[in-house]
């Protein structure tokens, strides 16, 4: 039995030499290595998150030409704007015009490239699929409260992730039926609810941090998404 175990052991050892020589000849050109499983390849935004997804999101949050590498292979293509606030507590960089994302268009407005980024992976992935379970439509319109407002965290001193563009604020959706749904007035109950439950919980797993009506009364009308330091999903 001890004999076995070894055996695994030295088994397992050796099939992951293997995979680090393969990857080492793959950079090198002598092994036609999958980007798709490469952890240091840019992210394929249109490609459905497995699980390096999230660590190849990593490379494009403070490397503005990666992101904007990604966006473009994902169709979308912007004009950088000029940072603000430079020396100043709102510092904003990085700045993505963003109008639209796959298929759901949206009030234009700037923010971080890696912001435009982690919400055209889950409008792909979870909001237009979601869509199409709940209500046998697709989402037209993301609706919106902004991303850049120069300000505090309400009730702290300490600056927002808002301050930074590093922060992104849903309040509902228009369907391309026509149908309205309001984080502020449909998150209790109905379909609209497991709707918007179910969009909550996409965001969650693409964004640091996640905060819902469930968390307090001060975003009872809409989701905050943000990149900042703290993590969580309520």
């Amino acid at each position: 039995m001890a004999t076995s175990g070894r055996r695994i052991i030295q088994l397992g050892f050796a099939a992951l030499i293997i995979v680090f020589m393969s990857y080492g000849f793959g950079k090198f050109g002598l092994v036609n290595w999958p980007s798709r499983y490469d952890p240091f390849a840019l992210p394929d935004l249109k490609e459905k998150p497995y699980w390096l997804t999230y660590f190849k999101l990593k490379i494009i949050d403070n490397d503005l030409p990666a992101c904007m590498l990604s966006m473009s292979g994902a169709g979308l293509n912007s004009t950088l704007s000029e940072p603000r606030g430079e020396g100043t507590p709102c510092e904003f960089a990085n700045i993505f015009h963003l109008a639209h994302l796959e298929t759901a268009r949206l009030k234009p407005e700037d923010t971080r490239c890696n912001i435009a980024a982690r919400l055209y992976m889950w409008e792909r992935n979870v909001l237009q699929p979601a869509a199409m379970r709940h209500f046998g439509v697709k989402v037209a319109e993301i609706m919106h409260f902004g991303s850049y407002n120069c300000r505090t965290i309400r009730g702290s001193s300490s600056m927002s992730e808002h301050a930074h563009g590093n922060a992104f604020d849903i309040s509902g959706f228009r369907l391309k039926n026509g149908q309205l749904i309001s984080v502020l007035k449909d998150w209790e109950s109905g379909p609209s609810a497991e709707f918007l439950h179910e969009a909550r919980d996409g965001l969650c797993d693409v964004f640091n941090l996640t905060l819902s009506p469930d968390y307090n009364s001060d975003h009872k009308d809409h989701f905050h998404v943000d990149m900042g330091w703290v993590r969580g999903c309520h």
